[in-house]
């Protein structure tokens, strides 16, 4: 898994994806809903507070809790969870060594994110 993996994630259907998710309040809720489950599954334990984090900035966001956030951040987190919470994505969870691509996704989308999700922090410390 690599930068190509990661050309076809941000060129594929996850970003555009995403952005329609986004303009439902009930999607986003039904998104975020998958995530406990999937964070608690065996083989997430390097990225289940990561995951956490995310879902928790996307759900503030969703909720007007945090407002002082960047759209296309936004976009990237959607886009990074339903990637993991997809059962059907490049490596399906089943196979084995089939969380390895959504741990990449994860991964790389944070390395993307990090500003963004340093200045969250540091709001909800404030609050």
């Amino acid at each position: 898994m690599g930068k190509n993996f990661i050309t076809g994630f941000k060129g594929g259907r996850w970003l555009s994806w995403s952005n329609s998710i986004l303009g439902s309040r009930s999607r986003i809720a039904a998104l975020l809903a998958l995530l406990p489950r999937y964070v608690r599954r065996n083989g997430v334990e390097g990225i289940r507070n990561d995951l956490r984090l995310i879902g928790h900035y996307v759900n503030d966001i969703a909720h007007g809790r945090y407002r002082d956030y960047d759209s296309q951040a936004l976009t990237l987190a959607v886009a990074a969870i339903a990637y993991a919470v997809s059962p059907i994505d490049l490596t399906p969870d089943f196979v084995p060594l089939g969380l390895l691509d959504d741990a990449t996704v994860i991964t790389w989308a944070l390395s993307q994110l990090g500003t963004e999700l340093e200045k969250y922090k540091q709001c909800t410390v404030k609050h």
